[in-house]
């Protein structure tokens, strides 16, 4: 197995027992819902990020309540030379700054997100959702996460 590292940092918001989640346009989890967050910018703190792709990606502001623990999974995903995705998340609770409507999602070349949903819990799957949000719905749950990284060697990617 070849993998490459993808490093991003993710809040969980949720509203009435539903998870706030964007429809993943591109990527290993094209297809499925996926918590708001992404990669840091040059010279950008864990929480500068999370704002600033919470934003992007669905059009809320949003303050950071607290720091959930980093985990870490591997996914298949054929990427240049390699078979899998090394996905490291540090995971953040959040909540939406105020009661507010969303800003329209930013349009950009890198942008993946399809637009957001507030989703029941129990629709947040593995058939339905990247491995980063059913942890979410898990830890919302009260159940434990796993300290050991997962590996999810069947994973097709659904849609493009």
């Amino acid at each position: 197995m070849e993998s490459f590292n993808h490093f991003g940092v993710y809040g969980i918001c949720q509203r009435d027992g539903r998870l706030l989640v964007i429809q993943k346009g591109r990527g290993p989890y094209s297809g499925r819902y996926d918590l708001p967050g992404g990669r840091l910018e040059a010279n950008e703190s864990l929480l500068d990020g999370l704002v600033r792709e919470f934003m992007e990606e669905t059009g809320f502001a949003v303050t950071v309540e607290r720091n959930l623990g980093t985990f870490d999974f591997f996914v298949r995903y054929q990427e240049d030379n390699y078979t899998h995705m090394h996905h490291l998340a540090a995971l953040y609770g959040v909540e939406l700054a105020g009661e507010q409507a969303p800003a329209a999602i930013s349009a950009f070349a890198e942008q993946d997100s399809r637009g957001i949903e507030w989703v029941d819990m129990t629709r947040i799957t593995l058939d339905s959702a990247s491995p980063l949000a059913v942890y979410a719905a898990k830890f919302l749950r009260g159940e434990d996460l796993p300290l050991a990284p997962e590996y999810y060697d069947d994973w097709e990617v659904k849609g493009t």
